[in-house]
């Protein structure tokens, strides 16, 4: 291959992974519940929060308004919505929808941040299509980032780790404790 291909390829080959780091998608975050809650409030959000996680020392850390500039669409994706905030620490998040003349059984889904802790991310099947697509009898317009109510954050949610946990983590410390231990007696004899 003559030097000019070489560089040719490698060029190419720069700009290709140029592009593509340029345009990574933000890792879609977890769902974890849904509920209906009416026209509920920050206590009730909360309360439904807790119950989906088990973890009583969650706090509110943050309760915004949606505007239609704060999303926008995950790079690469047609489906999946991005909301960049700042977080004081990793933790939970809500999102509150109006479903008026829609399909939709639930208004409130609840999320655990595990991507890109600076961003909420979750695609239009995670919230019954409202933010998108077809949520109502063959009407693909229906539904739209704009039927966002508000959006909120939530931390504080340190678990404690379960007895058997704790057991499990000591006895695989133990076990590489005699490991080394063994390996060392080996190498002195």
């Amino acid at each position: 291959m003559s030097v000019k291909k070489l560089l040719g390829s490698l060029l190419f080959a720069g700009i290709a992974l140029q592009t593509s780091v340029a345009y990574a998608a933000y890792a879609v975050d977890t769902k974890i519940g849904e509920a209906n809650l009416a026209n509920s409030g920050d206590a009730t959000e909360l309360a439904a929060l807790k119950t989906f996680t088990g973890i009583d020392s969650l706090v509110l850390d943050f309760k915004l308004d949606f505007n239609l500039g704060d999303a926008f669409l995950n790079p690469g994706t047609t489906d999946q919505w991005v909301l960049d905030i700042a977080p004081d620490t990793p933790g939970y998040f809500i999102l509150k929808f109006g479903i008026g003349g829609t399909n939709a059984t639930a208004n409130t889904f609840f999320f655990q941040n595990v991507g890109e802790l600076t961003k909420l991310v979750w695609s239009n099947a995670d919230v019954q299509y409202l933010s998108g697509g077809d949520c109502r009898n063959g009407n693909d317009n229906a539904c739209n980032i704009g039927r966002l109510s508000h959006y909120s954050g939530f931390n504080g949610g340190s678990e404690v780790p379960e007895p058997a946990t704790t057991v499990l983590l000591g006895l695989g410390l133990f076990g590489v404790a005699m490991s080394r231990r063994r390996n060392s007696a080996n190498r002195s004899r």
